[in-house]
């Protein structure tokens, strides 16, 4: 089966999957190709029968979800937003801009007057580079809803001509760390009907639901915590919720289709899993349908059998459990380039322009270049993993890990490795990658980890409370 899968940048990758195969085989392939491990914050989105935008379920066949057109048509998009300092890769955060960026151009994120002058400024570093006044462009109105007047555009010039030699992996994070505070950030919306017939928006966020008229003007906000049970029936999803006076209230949400209708109540259930809970029960993952075929299969045969079953949600892992998972396939697979490189960093490789063949390699060559690697791990991993830039040089007490500079240590709250509450930060004075340098010598001893990032504890997890979901018959 061959598929067509859009990029967030509007590049189409061709991936070939078995006939019978997975959403997550084509999506384990594309992110293969584009060197992605962080595959649990990404997704597959098709286009429905009726405009409807629906994510492909990756524990089910592609061929049982779309419609019988060859080749299947799907697009790469980031499922699950999280700030960009959780962000391992590089590639990833990229990711992560061009979607958001996309968003930003069709107008999805509002935002105010000086929040909009800094990103434009960031964009356009980004996309031109330094600033230049015949290739400058700028998107303010289409982040703020407005044209920008002069001393507007003066200031978004002064903005992009501070960003002047920054790297576009630098702008991107710093871009991603703008727009992941905004009101938002990470929320899926979805169209649909009230009892009355009214038109509303609602968007599904990490932190609870947005009900909001038809000119995203907010009508109602739901917190997860709120909410008791959430069903499904047909085209309409029913929300039991309980208000200030204790009592359970039914919101009721008409959408186009059935299918439209899954994807609301999968989204609500997904997002509170994923951003709410500390893994993902056995309740949510294990929750199947089956066909007639499958049905009578099980009544006569075994109850255990895998005929027909196609399962509700393909939400794996929460928020926690990605970045934990992701810390250690790092690790263990020896990538180091899980920040962007600083200017001026030494190759690993050999020099450009030379190839194996070009000459004869001496002992003393092939031990320059082995003292080059080695000099530049121990360089990567003593590069803050935060802001991609300074070297590291605080501690988090009381658990004493060190994992960035201490400007950006300052403001964070909890432990980023083992998520403990930061009681205050520690200056260390740790080696200068020069003074490093007599440590990558034949005779001393190597530098442990081979420049990987240490792997974060492994915690005991346990299960909050969820509120409870089921699917009602059809």
């Amino acid at each position: 089966m061959l598929c067509h899968v859009t990029r967030p940048d509007a590049v189409v990758m061709e991936v070939e999957v078995d006939a019978k195969g997975n959403g997550e085989d084509c999506l384990n392939k594309v992110c293969r190709k584009l060197g992605i491990i962080e595959v649990d914050y990404l997704g597959l989105q098709f286009t429905g029968s009726k405009g409807e935008n629906l994510w492909l379920n990756l524990r089910n066949r592609i061929c049982q979800q779309m419609d019988s057109v060859a080749p299947c048509r799907l697009r790469l998009r980031v499922k699950f937003f999280v700030e960009p300092h959780l962000i391992l890769q590089e590639q990833t955060r990229h990711l992560f801009f061009t979607h958001v960026k996309e968003d930003l151009h069709h107008g999805h994120l509002r935002m105010g007057s000086e929040q909009a002058e800094e990103l434009s400024a960031l964009l356009a570093q980004a996309e031109f580079g330094d600033y230049n006044q015949n290739t400058a462009q700028y998107w303010y109105s289409q982040l703020c809803g407005e044209e920008p007047s002069a001393a507007t555009l003066s200031s978004i010039v002064s903005r992009h001509k501070r960003l002047e030699g920054l790297s576009q992996g630098s702008v991107e994070y710093q871009a991603l760390q703008l727009v992941s505070s905004l009101e938002h950030y990470g929320v899926e919306w979805h169209w649909a009907r009230d009892g009355a017939g009214q038109r509303l928006a609602i968007g599904v966020g990490p932190d609870g639901i947005a009900v909001c008229k038809e000119d995203f003007s907010l009508v109602n906000t739901v917190s997860y915590a709120v909410i008791q049970i959430a069903t499904q029936s047909g085209k309409s999803v029913y929300l039991t919720v309980t208000n200030d006076a204790s009592d359970n209230v039914v919101l009721m949400f008409k959408l186009i289709s059935n299918r439209a209708a899954s994807g609301l109540y999968r989204a609500v259930t997904e997002t509170h899993a994923f951003y709410r809970c500390d893994t993902v029960t056995d309740a949510v993952m294990m929750q199947y349908s089956r066909d007639f075929k499958g049905h009578l299969a099980s009544l006569f045969l075994n109850d255990n059998i895998n005929l027909g079953k196609k399962y509700v949600f393909d939400i794996r892992r929460t928020s926690k459990e990605v970045y934990d998972h992701a810390r250690r396939a790092l690790y263990h697979s020896g990538v180091s380039d899980l920040s962007p490189r600083p200017a001026g960093s030494v190759r690993s490789a050999s020099s450009p322009g030379r190839g194996e063949d070009d000459g004869p390699d001496c002992g003393s060559c092939r031990q320059s270049r082995a003292l080059q690697e080695r000099l530049q791990k121990l360089r990567e991993a003593l590069l803050c993993m935060l802001c991609c830039e300074e070297e590291i040089d605080a501690a988090f007490c009381p658990c004493g890990h060190m994992v960035c500079c201490q400007s950006c240590a300052n403001q964070l709250e909890l432990c980023p490795v083992c998520r403990s509450e930061v009681e205050n930060v520690q200056h260390v004075y740790l080696p200068t990658c020069t003074s490093l340098l007599s440590l990558t010598l034949p005779d001393n001893h190597q530098h442990r980890g081979g420049g990987g990032v240490p792997p974060a504890p492994i915690r005991r997890e346990t299960t909050s409370t969820e509120f409870n979901h089921k699917i009602c018959s059809v």
